[in-house]
């Protein structure tokens, strides 16, 4: 699972995607807080990649009033296209990446309810960009917000990730492992005009030697969690 990721700042945002937001944001997001996607706008030869604020936790075009987000904030590849909360994000080809500096999981020293956080990033520390889907929704006055979800897979035999999250739930069995889907930057456009049918093809990680993983205990956050609807309202 990824629910809690340091988002760029503003200039890591232009020095490495080239792009600008006039709006600020949380650099330590998790549920309910906009951070910056990456999308593509338009269609054709026309079309180029966008960077636009978004909430964390996928709210889904046809919702019936606002949904928390914490229950959409992670999108199983194996059953997000059948799934309600996000199988219109996947139909229409709303992928997404989100840019992250790195992004924060749950250590227990032993199996316990008590966890360190702890941080994975790339060992050339350069950004991780994650896969995602977004959508659009409009509540009763016409106000728009966009929202995205992070798509996760299995790790369970990864030598690093596997290592994360509870090893059994509260019932004593063995519990599954999950991690964002991580994408190569020779990728980047490539998921960006995939298909729902070719989708898989990008769903994997990074190995064991290209990440790396370190205590990042939490620290008192600046959460934008309150930012209105019409912050977000973007043009399809």
């Amino acid at each position: 699972m990824a629910t809690n990721f340091l988002a760029p700042t503003p200039a890591e945002l232009e020095r490495e995607w080239g792009q600008t937001l006039p709006d600020e944001w949380s650099t330590d997001v998790v549920a309910g807080d906009f951070a910056p996607i990456i999308r593509r706008y338009g269609v054709g030869a026309a079309a180029q990649r966008e960077v636009v604020l978004a909430r964390f936790g996928l709210q889904h075009a046809t919702a019936k009033g606002m949904r928390p987000p914490a229950s959409t904030v992670n999108a199983r590849t194996e059953t997000a296209a059948a799934r309600s909360a996000f199988k219109g994000a996947w139909a229409g080809r709303q992928w997404c990446i989100v840019p992250a500096q790195c992004f924060y999981v749950p250590y227990y020293a032993d199996d316990t309810k008590k966890s360190e956080r702890w941080r994975i990033r790339r060992t050339d520390r350069s950004p991780l960009s994650i896969a995602g889907l977004w959508d659009r929704w409009i509540d009763e006055d016409g106000e728009s917000m966009l929202s995205f979800s992070i798509l996760t897979l299995n790790c369970d035999l990864h030598p690093l990730l596997s290592r994360f999250h509870r090893p059994t739930n509260d019932k004593g069995e063995v519990q599954e492992k999950r991690t964002p889907v991580l994408l190569a930057e020779e990728d980047f456009d490539a998921w960006l005009d995939t298909t729902p049918g070719r989708a898989p093809m990008y769903f994997g990680t990074f190995g064991k030697d290209d990440l790396e993983a370190e205590p990042a205990p939490s620290t008192t956050r600046n959460s934008t969690n309150t930012m209105p609807l019409d912050t977000a309202i973007s043009e399809l």
